[in-house]
């Protein structure tokens, strides 16, 4: 059931009423007065709202005067969003600035004290109504919801547990470790995870796993839930721990009785399902547990990654879901009785995809697979298959209590920021800084009236996001934004829950085809028949075209519109959206192919978040400058977008100008102005005045700012006070660094000497402030760096990026900055010797004691690298990069190196890198005169990859690889001289990866040395035109799952060996000209599951006895215009799901639909592709299956 959470935005019309713009309007005495009873009459409500949001759960009246509330709310909040335009407007032009007719229409004065007096008396008769309810005034922080406490106990039915081994086995060892559990400190283990997902019992499991039953003296488990009573954990702890019961007993002798029982003895305690984050509490609860002996552990199973950073003293054990195998196999235990599957096989193919919607967490898999127990009707297993989980009624309790649990914990104004983000489509990755500014847009932030100058209402927005994230109801996902910033997503659930929060307010639909038919998309959480309620939509577009659903037009008070359509090539949004929509605040339609933003876009008069990021707009048009509401506008990787309108200026609520990557992007309006902004990705320095350093000298920017053309700045300095901004990036251009001409102008590399001293004066006012992590230089005239690129101005200092600073004869100090993480230094032309001053030699202490990757690129003069006088250098240094530095020949000892790569460098530097012994990965790339590899090299015993590439005079390997005892791939390219591989191969038995690509002088593989590779899962061979066969010994490979032969015209045949490959999966033959037929022995390999020939005109036929090959799933024949037809046992392959037939004019007409002379022969496979066609995919076989 949609929870209505109000209390934010009464709290934003609250501070509204009282807001100076008000009084700005010169009301007359009847409207004041009219607005002081409406602030009157909300601040009684307030005392008792919370108390009302928590019996709405059980009122059903309540809930209804709740919506009456919000409604009303609503209407005040858009009158006054109306009236401080208007007062906005009257400033504006107070300052003298034009304003069109496009702007706010003249609010009649004589109509405000009516409308008011409307508004201030529905409120009215809802205050009075609150009689009837009896609220409670607010007295602090109350949970929301009242739950039933779910005692947990150690035991569990391990019948049920699936695919949690490896989990156990590494919680187990962490459990046995060493780590410190003595008097002074006790050792804490949280297991944090989302509601539902198994943390109880990953913890069961290991409380009575035999190895932890044998090292434990004393083992207990208590389950906490919300219980923040000290004394009664304490006395549940010592209630375990010895015979008798305490419960009368004060805190004080509980606790030391309990200390007395644990003292002298290595115990396990599980606090299961813990809560409370009062870090207080925890000091005084712990204080007992530091009586155990050495190697004693409390392990805690959380929701919250804040209890757990509380608490943990060991690292957070984060749980993921159950892969989909352990989910399928747990939900068909629940929904089959033993062997009972095998009766209803239709069944299977549907409970598998009902699986798939549990997304991993066991709760679903068991409450479904119980759910499906009874039921053995075909539709009502589809019908659950296609239904969202919150629609399954009779489950619902048992779903929603489980992730209800983690929202009834929230305060409130976390609720309705969690229920906005229900408008993102399921797996959508968010950016935080995008959702905290939708957030600020829709009035979700309450403002804590901070009169401080640094204190921003985005620092409450972050504080807001990240206790969200730490509540597990966010995560975080590996893949990063261009910047390296990590993104977020909602575990599906937990977008489930926002949705059956969220109620009709908000609403995502879809669009399945080009035709004009609306479809609520499985997203949706309200019905199509209740537009009219309401006012937070995504739309998802799967076609080209700028498709607004017509029945969403409905939606007349909407206030967030999100356009997702990745396939639009229409050029433009459809113009009704401005004509329909006048109540948004957030519009984003990034991504959604625009090429053109209609003028009448400017009568969107309320919206403060306009995003049109990844887009193709060319120009904004002038009336953007009417949207005197707006605080943020998002043009980023706009490529086309070649100016911003000079009208800008008048934006004064503008916040966020994010114009990062606008490639064609050459001049800037004026933004000195724009007095709230604080976002400023990109500035471009021009020749005007408005163009000029002076735009920036009294804004207060944030984040990260890059100033481009730096160049064009003449004689006369303002000092911008970057010292004194709360940047944590900033770039420094001269010359255009964009990526369409990277550092490729004269401008950007030359200068004459007056060039050189005025990048000097300029580079040293520029000075930023020292809570600075990212600085880059691009393109800098100087001769020398300045003097405060050093460890006391930029302390923070973690990413330095120094590119085209050719003039430059000596490198700065960075040694001494300490906590440099990346330092990269590109095209720095006139260095000749790293020395002493680079470590900074003044100074006792190591140098870079945090680096963790360096590069040097296109060092072209760089002849010697002296070496530190500490030895304790580089400590940290993982990853090193060496390209294009023909003359330099040696570098340092790095004492934990791992990974080094060196291109185009000169032969005498591998010298250095064979005294590495640390080292995990090394590439050795474009050595044209390398004729043999150091021996030492081979002999790194951590060594797991070598790639070893474009080195046309290597002729050979080293005869003795016993040293490379872990290495797991082996790649070899472009090495024109290699003529064979050493026997010594043989030694490789960890090897899983060899490549070999375009080594022409290699003609065959040595027999005894491929024997050995007992451990290769993949082989591939490419482009080596004297190779005329496959050794026999490739019998012995016998973990091999991948084999590919590309472009070898001399292999005649595939030996029949091929048929002890017993793990084989994946075989590939392109382009093998003198092939004329497949192996037989191929026939046995029953596990293989694709097979790809391309390009074997002398392949005639494909052999009947393909019908063996019974786990092929995926078939692609391409330019073999010898092979007719298909063999008949293709038939029998029911596990064939794709078939690809490309270039093989013969075989693409037997295979046309219907009548095609092979079509009944393949007809059974759900995705045929024949030509430039689909013939068949699953989709359309299921249509024509139920007509």
């Amino acid at each position: 059931m949609a929870e209505i959470i109000i209390s934010p935005l009464l709290q934003v019309v609250f501070d509204k009423l009282a807001s100076p713009m008000l009084t700005s309007l010169q009301f007359s005495r009847d409207c004041m007065k009219e607005v002081e009873k409406l602030r009157a009459t909300l601040a009684v409500i307030q005392a008792v709202i919370e108390d009302a949001e928590v019996k709405q759960q059980k009122v059903k009246k309540v809930r209804i005067w709740l919506r009456n509330l919000k409604e009303v709310a609503c209407d005040i909040d858009e009158l006054l969003d109306k009236l401080n335009t208007q007062a906005l407007q009257r400033r504006i032009k107070a300052n003298k600035v034009r304003w069109s007719c496009l702007a706010l229409e003249p609010f009649p004065s004589n109509n405000i004290p009516r409308k008011l007096k409307m508004i201030r008396r529905r409120l009215d008769d809802i205050a009075r109504e609150m009689s009837q309810f009896q609220f409670a005034e607010s007295v602090g922080y109350r949970r929301s919801l009242t739950i039933e406490h779910r005692e947990t106990g150690p035991h569990l039915d391990e019948s049920e547990v699936f695919g949690r081994k490896e989990n156990v086995d590494v919680l187990v060892n962490m459990l046995l470790s060493s780590t410190t559990g003595n008097q002074a400190n006790v050792s804490v283990l949280p297991i944090v995870g989302i509601g539902g997902i198994g943390k109880t019992t990953l913890a069961q499991l290991v409380y009575n796993d035999q190895r932890v039953v044998a090292h434990f003296n004393l083992r207990i488990w208590v389950s906490v839930y919300n219980n923040s009573n000290l004394k009664k954990i304490t006395s549940a702890i010592l209630d375990c721990a010895s015979v008798n019961k305490h419960e009368s007993l004060q805190i004080g002798l509980l606790q030391s009785q309990l200390f007395e029982s644990l003292h002298g003895k290595r115990y396990l305690l599980v606090l299961d399902d813990v809560w409370n984050d009062d870090q207080d509490d925890w000091e005084k609860l712990k204080y007992p547990f530091k009586g155990g002996a050495n190697g004693s552990k409390i392990v805690i199973t959380t929701r919250s990654e804040k209890v757990a950073s509380i608490m943990a003293t060991m690292p957070q054990y984060m749980l993921e879901g159950l892969d989909e195998d352990a989910c399928w196999t747990l939900f068909k235990q629940r929904a089959f009785a033993e062997g009972e599957e095998e009766v209803y096989p239709k069944l299977l193919s549907i409970g598998k995809q009902i699986a798939r919607k549990c997304r991993g967490v066991p709760l679903v898999a068991k409450v479904l697979g119980s759910l499906m127990r009874f039921k053995r009707e075909e539709s009502e297993w589809s019908y659950v298959q296609d239904s969202e989980l919150w629609n399954l009624h009779e489950n619902e309790n048992k779903l929603l209590s489980a992730l209800r649990l983690s929202y009834s914990h929230l305060p409130v104004h976390l609720k309705r920021c969690f229920a906005y983000c229900s408008v993102l489509p399921k797996d959508f990755e968010m950016e935080k800084e995008k959702m905290i500014r939708m957030w600020i847009a829709e009035g979700l932030i309450e403002s804590l009236g901070d009169t401080s100058v640094t204190r921003k209402i985005e620092d409450t927005g972050s504080e807001y996001f990240n206790d969200l994230q730490l509540m597990s109801f966010f995560q975080a996902v590996n893949s990063c934004d261009d910047n390296g910033k990590v993104k977020f997503k909602m575990h599906a659930l937990i977008h489930d829950l926002a949705k059956s929060i969220a109620g009709n307010e908000f609403l995502i639909l879809g669009h399945e085809s080009s035709s004009s038919t609306l479809t609520q998309d499985h997203y949706s959480s309200g019905p199509l028949s209740d537009l009219a309620q309401v006012r937070h939509a995504s739309v998802v577009c799967k076609f080209n075209s700028s498709w607004i659903p017509e029945a969403l037009y409905a939606a007349s008070k909407l206030r967030t519109l999100r356009l997702f359509s990745p396939g639009n090539d229409s050029g433009k949004v459809v113009p009704s959206i401005f004509r329909v929509f006048r109540r948004l605040r957030v519009l984003d339609l990034s991504g959604s192919g625009i090429r053109k933003l209609q003028k009448s876009i400017g009568s969107l008069i309320y919206l403060r978040y306009l995003d049109l990021s990844d887009t193709f707009v060319e120009t904004l048009p002038k009336t953007i400058c009417h949207l005197c509401n707006l605080q943020t506008l998002d043009v980023t990787r706009c490529h086309d977008l070649m100016n911003l309108p000079k009208g800008i200026t008048k934006l004064m609520n503008l916040r966020h100008l994010i114009i990062k990557d606008c490639t064609r992007l050459t001049r800037m309006p004026s933004v000195k102005m724009l007095q709230n902004l604080q976002t400023l990705p990109v500035f471009i320095v021009g020749n005007k005045f408005e163009e000029s350093l002076f735009q920036l000298v009294h804004l207060d920017l944030r984040g990260e700012l890059k100033i481009r053309n730096l160049e064009k700045v003449g004689n006369v300095i303002p000092d911008l006070c970057l010292e004194q901004k709360q940047l944590y990036s900033l770039k420094l251009s001269w010359g255009n660094d964009e990526k369409s001409d990277l550092f490729s102008s004269s401008q950007s590399s030359e200068g004459c000497p007056s060039d050189n001293g005025n990048a000097e004066a300029l580079l040293n006012c520029l000075q930023p402030n020292d809570s600075l992590r990212k600085l880059f230089l691009n393109g800098y005239l100087g001769v020398t760096f300045p003097q405060w690129m050093n460890n006391i101005t930029l302390p923070s200092l973690t990413d330095l990026v120094l590119t085209d600073c050719k003039h430059c004869v000596i490198l700065p100090a960075l040694g001494q900055l300490p906590f440099l993480k990346i330092l990269s230094m590109q095209g720095i032309n006139a260095i000749v010797n790293i020395a002493g001053e680079f470590y900074g030699h003044e100074s006792k202490e190591a140098p870079f004691p945090s680096l963790k990757k360096l590069t040097f690129k296109n060092f072209t003069n760089l002849e010697t690298w002296e070496s530190p006088a500490a030895r304790e250098a580089f400590a940290c240094l993982d990853t090193l990069t060496i390209i294009g530095c023909p003359n330099l020949k040696t570098m340092p000892w790095f004492p934990s190196l791992q990974h080094l790569e060196l291109r185009n460098c000169n032969g005498r530097i591998l010298r250095s890198a064979a005294e590495l012994d640390s080292l995990s990965t090394v590439v050795i790339d474009i050595f044209p005169k390398l004729l043999h590899l150091p021996q030492g090299l081979l002999q790194n015993s951590p060594l797991t990859s070598l790639t070893i590439s474009s080195c046309p005079q290597l002729s050979s390997l080293p005869w003795d690889l016993r040293g490379l005892v872990a290495l797991k791939s082996l790649t070899l390219r472009w090495c024109e001289e290699l003529c064979a591989l050493p026997r010594a191969i043989r030694d490789l038995t960890s090897l899983e990866s060899l490549e070999i690509t375009e080594c022409p002088s290699l003609i065959s593989l040595p027999e005894e040395g491929i024997q050995g590779l007992c451990s290769l899962r993949s082989l591939s061979i490419e482009n080596c035109c004297n190779l005329t066969s496959l050794p026999k010994a490739i019998r012995f490979l016998t973990a091999l799952e991948c084999l590919t032969i590309m472009y070898c015209p001399n292999i005649a045949a595939l030996p029949d060996e091929l048929q002890h490959l017993s793990v084989l999966r994946s075989l590939n033959i392109l382009s093998c000209q003198e092939l004329v037929s497949l192996p037989e022995g191929l026939q046995h390999v029953t596990t293989l599951e694709n097979l790809e020939i391309c390009s074997c005109p002398n392949l005639t036929e494909l052999p009947e006895w393909m019908k063996n090959l019974v786990s092929l799933r995926s078939l692609a024949i391409s330019d073999c215009q010898n092979i007719r037809s298909f063999p008949t046992g293709i038939e029998s392959l029911t596990e064939l799901q794709h078939l690809s037939v490309r270039d093989s004019p013969d075989l693409e007409r037997r295979c046309e639909e219907s009548r095609g002379e092979d079509w009944n022969k393949i007809s059974h496979i759900p995705y045929i592709y024949v030509g430039s066609s689909v013939l068949q995919n699953r989709h359309t076989a299921a249509t024509k299956s139920s007509s």
